[in-house]
């Protein structure tokens, strides 16, 4: 059950109050307005969720929550909840939280309505629950697969979900196979193959011999010894989300009531994996910054002091690269601050290309980038920054052929170093460091 607590009560809280009252798998626990009046804290109290009239930090360090729904359209209020030391919950904001949990509605009422219509039943009742207990992608394909075996009472079973851009699937579960069929975790969509057949059609297909079908030459089932299967192609409103399989090594016949159930649990497997892609999306944007979709602050008080405290374990050394844009008042001043956002956007691209695929870059704050560097010596930090500063000050992200230039400083953990460095403590070595650099003239590296 997913904790949430809304801070601002007036329309758009009491929205989001109304649509969170009506999902079973979110508690409210609590809702925040300086306003005793507004519409959400009404509807709270008639409701019995407890109501704060009072500083939204100070309700957060008391009560419990997973997710915060930031509606009050105050910037500060925002930055303040972002940026809460040792912070556990995850805050969502704006717009994107209203059509996000509409989604979620309008799933949940598509889950009711099929209910509804076919009835319950035992095993889907059962699986239902497994599905709403489950809390991340991969125990939401186990549930799936394994629900999908039970129900059939059949030996193996996998689900692998599509990638429209390539159009291949990726198999994220799989049960009752040997080790090899998990070698092929990624398979197109192969032009008059068995998953064109089945995603074409639309509805479950029914093998009860393979050797007999035209479209079966899949060498990986046929060394699995796979003779009868059951595929459930998985559709949602926007196209093909997946395949569910469920398979036999020997030939065997289907009862039609199999046709209704595994229909069933097609559509509720839909559902599961579609609420998981949204929800998950929601903590995406809780530590993305909005404008250049880098991790930010929030995210990086978490990752910083995690790393150093592995660093310190392991001995190893540890860097950061606080970067500065030179003069960026200057370029929204004369280009406007479209041109800057731009600009911003351009270079968080262009560090992302310079720096290693598992380095984190951060939007520090204004014009400020900060990346954090594991196993990375002060030498080799500064050969990464060089390249980087190099890098912007060829590029042409400025109309005009305006020039564009940074400044970097370079905080290093050494591997060496007896006592653990705080998060504060390297960020001020990267900070003094940055103010060298801008003092010496920027458009500089220094550590």
């Amino acid at each position: 059950m997913v904790k949430v607590v809304i801070v601002g009560a007036g329309q758009g809280g009491a929205t989001v109050l109304r649509r969170l009252m009506q999902s079973n798998w979110v508690e409210v626990t609590g809702v925040i307005d300086q306003d005793p009046n507004a519409e959400g804290i009404r509807i709270a109290r008639e409701v019995g969720v407890p109501c704060y009239i009072e500083d939204p930090i100070k309700v957060l360090e008391k009560v419990k929550a997973d997710l915060v729904f930031e509606l009050t359209g105050d910037p500060q209020i925002g930055a303040n909840l972002s940026n809460l030391p040792q912070r556990t919950f995850d805050v969502a904001s704006g717009q994107v939280t209203y059509l996000l949990w509409d989604v979620i509605r309008d799933l949940e009422v598509q889950e009711a309505s099929i209910r509804k219509r076919l009835g319950e039943q035992k095993i889907l009742s059962e699986i239902s629950l497994m599905l709403s207990k489950s809390e991340t992608s991969d125990q939401i394909f186990e549930a799936i697969v394994t629900g999908a075996m039970r129900m059939t009472e059949m030996p193996a079973g996998s689900l692998s979900i599509y990638n429209s851009e390539q159009e291949e699937l990726f198999l994220v579960s799989a049960k009752g196979f040997s080790s090899n069929f998990y070698r092929n975790a990624v398979y197109p969509v192969r032009q008059g193959g068995l998953a064109e057949y089945i995603l074409a059609r639309h509805e479950l297909v029914l093998i009860p011999d393979i050797s007999k079908h035209p479209t079966f030459n899949n060498p990986v089932m046929v060394k699995e010894g796979i003779c009868s299967l059951i595929a459930v192609p998985l559709f949602s409103e926007r196209g093909p989300v997946g395949i569910l399989y469920v398979d036999d090594f020997k030939v065997r016949g289907f009862s039609p009531s199999i046709l209704d159930s595994m229909t069933v649990l097609g559509t509720q497997a839909v559902i599961a994996i579609q609420k998981q892609q949204v929800f998950e999306k929601i903590k995406s944007l809780s530590i993305r910054d909005p404008l250049t979709g880098v991790y930010n602050r929030r995210y990086l008080n978490e990752t910083l002091v995690a790393e150093l405290g592995k660093a310190s374990r392991l001995h190893s050394p540890l860097s950061i690269l606080m970067i500065d844009i030179d003069h960026f008042k200057t370029v929204n001043d004369r280009f406007g601050h479209l041109v800057g956002d731009q600009a911003l956007q351009d270079l968080a691209k262009l560090f992302e290309s310079v720096i290693r695929p598992y380095d984190t870059l951060t939007r520090f704050g204004g014009e400020e980038f900060l990346i954090v560097m594991t196993n990375t010596e002060e030498s080799d930090a500064m050969a990464v920054a060089e390249r980087i500063r190099e890098t912007v000050a060829s590029s042409r992200i400025l109309p005009a052929k305006a020039v564009l230039t940074c400044s970097i400083g370079i905080g290093t953990f050494k591997a060496n170093e007896k006592s653990l460095l705080s998060q504060e403590g390297i960020i001020s070595r990267a900070d003094k460091a940055l103010y060298r650099a801008k003092s010496e003239g920027r458009n500089r590296t220094c550590s």
